[in-house]
């Protein structure tokens, strides 16, 4: 408990210290916005500190178990911490304002808010950078040494094991890298043109597979080719493992682990940018051959990571919704910000369907064995429940959004864009569906559950509920 306790501190003590720059950018702006944010920055050092006292002189490290319970409540906490800055600034009620911070800080990016002010942007484009984070550090740090749904981890345990979780370590690995690509991409998108406040919100979505971005951000990609193509490579980026940035900056690539997913992937987004570009040109409608391809590939590399920016407005109108929900089903690379079943999953999966036909057309022809990717053993066993667990939540979730919905289609695409942490393909797709804010408690709910799972890869939801029966 008292690791928990540190843990839960150390994070409001970073949304305080958040807090301070929506609230600096309130003032400069005269929004009047500034006095909730100052007070969400109190708030939250004033908990962390009790916390932080409450288990002072105590010493203990986090086991993973405790990780797990950690998760939970930061997934819940942040959220409600955030909700009365998006409530004022907003103009939200309590609960509305929860949604939507959930929806920022799991990156998903459904949004019932769309003339706000710049500072409530700038708490979007936090909350969505520090969900990022959380994402990696938890996949590295908890779910991957625990086997869940597969994840590669070269020292796989049981859940109920009682390993010691390095979170302090992980972070110092992977926070330097994922803050180093957000300068980057900061930098880049400033030299495109763009004004510090859209670079930043852009540069916060880019890395973290978000979308809660303002209005001006969205002119912006639309505007012209400069800046969805700079923002292509962040985006990517996005979708790959964070083992195999590790790598590259370290110059030890061909050591990498996830070398050939990565490779796979970016083939992967060659094809399906080309195939999008393709269909986008054949609809009538004057444009050019190059900027078909342009739209096309920047509109893969968004479904691929799960972010869900489409390159025009009319683009989801286009492509076919079979496609689009099927691609950010996909997803990406494991052990990235991604959600989705993930590349490496659905690789897996294939390579043993292939070997189980291979094994009835010639019963006796001797197979290497595996116990990794597309093997048997642990591993195979993880894919195989993290695919029939994300379909399980799909179905559920569908069902549950389904209650107030006007279409079976609108139903489904709520509940991919939910699990798959890809808002925007709901909103983007028909105009007159309603907000997933504006459903009944019920329905948000389950889109709630399902952000969070996907965020857990899912298995990881169905862990921690079960967990909290057995503690009871």
């Amino acid at each position: 408990m008292p690791s928990i306790l540190r843990l839960i501190a150390l994070a409001l003590l970073w949304v305080g210290g958040a807090a301070l720059l929506p609230a600096l950018v309130s003032a400069r702006n005269a929004e009047g916005t500034a006095p909730i944010f100052l007070a969400t920055t109190l708030a939250c050092v004033f908990f962390a500190g009790a916390l932080r006292l409450s288990c002072a002189g105590v010493k203990a490290r986090m086991r993973r178990l405790h990780a797990f319970a950690a998760l939970a409540a930061l997934w819940l906490l942040v959220p409600v911490v955030a909700a009365p800055a998006v409530s004022v600034a907003g103009g939200l009620d309590l609960w509305r304002a929860w949604f939507e911070a959930l929806s920022a800080f799991t990156t998903t990016g459904f949004t019932a808010v769309h003339e706000a002010p710049r500072s409530l942007y700038v708490w979007f484009a936090l909350l969505q950078w520090s969900g990022g984070l959380l994402t990696i550090v938890s996949g590295v740090a908890v779910l991957a040494p625990a086997g869940i749904a597969g994840l590669p981890h070269r020292a796989q345990a049981g859940v109920d094991g009682l390993e010691i979780v390095d979170t302090a370590g992980v972070v110092r690995d992977v926070a330097p890298i994922y803050g180093a690509a957000t300068l980057l991409a900061l930098v880049v998108l400033l030299a495109s043109g763009n004004s510090l406040y859209v670079a930043l919100c852009l540069a916060s979505a880019a890395t973290s597979s978000g979308s809660h971005v303002p209005p001006q951000a969205m002119e912006a990609l639309r505007a012209g080719v400069a800046t969805p193509m700079m923002m292509i490579p962040f985006i990517l980026w996005s979708a790959t493992s964070v083992r195999w940035h590790r790598a590259l900056v370290t110059r030890r690539i061909h050591a990498a682990p996830e070398q050939s997913e990565s490779l796979l992937l970016l083939g992967y987004w060659v094809v399906a940018g080309i195939i999008l570009g393709g269909i986008i040109f054949r609809d009538p409608s004057d444009i050019s051959v190059r900027a078909a391809v342009e739209m096309g590939l920047f509109s893969a590399a968004s479904l691929i990571a799960t972010s869900g920016f489409a390159a025009g407005a009319d683009v989801y109108h286009i492509l076919p919704p079979a496609l689009v929900i099927g691609m950010a089903l996909i997803g990406g690379g494991a052990l990235s910000v991604t959600g989705g079943l993930k590349l490496m999953r659905l690789r897996a999966m294939l390579l043993r369907a292939q070997g189980d036909l291979m094994r009835l057309i010639s019963p006796h022809l001797v197979q290497p064995a595996r116990t990794g990717e597309g093997g048997v053993g642990s591993a195979m066993r993880g894919v195989w429940v993290g695919a029939v667990a994300l379909m399980a939540t799909l179905a559920a979730t569908t069902i549950l959004m389904s209650i107030s919905m006007p279409s079976l289609q609108a139903a489904v695409t709520g509940a991919v864009a939910a699990l798959t942490n890809t808002g925007p393909i709901y909103d983007a797709t028909d105009s007159d569906w309603p907000a997933i804010s504006s459903l009944p408690p019920l329905s948000m709910l389950g889109a709630a559950f399902a952000m969070i799972a996907g965020r857990l890869e899912t298995v990881g939801a169905f862990v921690l509920i079960h967990l909290a029966f057995w503690r009871n």
